[in-house]
């Protein structure tokens, strides 16, 4: 297959099997990075068919998840600016106002009502939905929060999960899907920041060397990493490769991260193309639903997309 007969598989099997709020969202990010406006308007619209009364997006009626349907904030603003229809930015700002009032702990949104984590994951959800919607302070507030709470010093990349309800660790693993969704949400909320923010922007660009840097220390040979990044005895797993060369080229065509990590960034991207079967899935991430062994899933889909994006804008930025 050409690159983008690949890429083009990769799209049709993503749209099979979108489920789930953040898989929803996350996909509809990818479409309209990858210039797929009319998907993302048509994915907008059903996120807002499907917004529950309380204002969560893309749902369904016993959705637990609390961030998740912040990731189809921007997809539904992104439809608000291209139609000019106002259901968009009524739905948007219905959402808006349920992520400030979630529930929270230390001023950070909990994952979901039955799970009372601060989870890595929620990094790509909430911190640039506040951006979308030009609350950047917020942004960068829970970015800061976020970073600060689940970094881990000693081994420089992000710890999963805290439990609010314990005080304690659930889960306090250098998971690398995690560790993927802050790199990524970190580098969206600095694309979108203001110029005039310097002062935030270049702290954040600090948050984004120190987990890139950290995380590559954990690249194997082929490189891909484990899925626990500092267990060998966990499996070899595709997405978190994909989520960090995403992070690496949005941050150097944006001019906020070294261009020295383009190399790291470059195999990982072609370890993840030689993981694409016949049918566009990309084997080998993180499967869902339970992610605890490979397999495939929405969001492995998604972040090909997303990276694919990413390299193209970097490519520009050179000429």
């Amino acid at each position: 297959m050409t690159g983008n007969e690949k890429l083009q598989k990769v799209k049709l099997a993503l749209l099979s099997m979108i489920k789930h709020p953040w898989e929803h969202g996350t996909a509809a990010q990818a479409f309209i990075e990858s210039g797929d406006d009319d998907i993302a308007v048509l994915m907008a619209h059903e996120a807002v068919f499907r917004q529950l009364p309380d204002g969560r997006l893309a749902a369904i009626s016993h959705c637990q998840n609390i961030t998740d349907s912040c990731e189809s904030g921007q997809p539904v603003m992104f439809a608000y600016k291209k139609t000019g229809e106002e259901k968009y930015k009524i739905a948007a700002e219905k959402m808006l106002k349920f992520i400030d009032e979630a529930p929270a702990s230390g001023g950070i949104q909990l994952h979901s009502y039955d799970f009372t984590m601060i989870a890595a994951d929620c990094m790509f959800m909430v911190a640039p939905f506040y951006s979308v919607m030009g609350r950047y302070e917020d942004a960068v507030r829970q970015v800061d929060l976020r970073f600060n709470f689940l970094w881990n010093e000693e081994k420089g990349a992000m710890d999963h999960q805290w439990d609010a309800s314990r005080q304690a660790w659930f889960r306090k693993l250098l998971w690398g899907g995690g560790n993927g969704w802050n790199a990524a949400g970190i580098a969206r909320v600095l694309k979108a920041l203001p110029e005039e923010m310097q002062a935030e922007r270049e702290r954040l660009k600090g948050y984004l060397d120190r987990l890139v840097s950290g995380v590559l220390k954990y690249q194997l040979e082929n490189g891909l990493f484990h899925d626990i990044l500092d267990d060998g005895t966990t499996f070899v797993e595709t997405n978190t490769a994909q989520m960090m060369a995403y992070s690496i080229y949005r941050g150097a065509a944006g001019g906020f991260l070294d261009t020295k990590y383009i190399p790291a960034a470059d195999r990982m991207r072609a370890a993840a193309n030689d993981k694409i079967d016949g049918m566009g899935l990309v084997q080998g991430v993180a499967g869902a639903p339970s992610f605890d062994f490979y397999g495939v899933s929405p969001e492995g889909q998604s972040f090909y997309i997303l990276m694919e994006a990413a390299a193209a804008d970097y490519e520009k930025s050179l000429k």
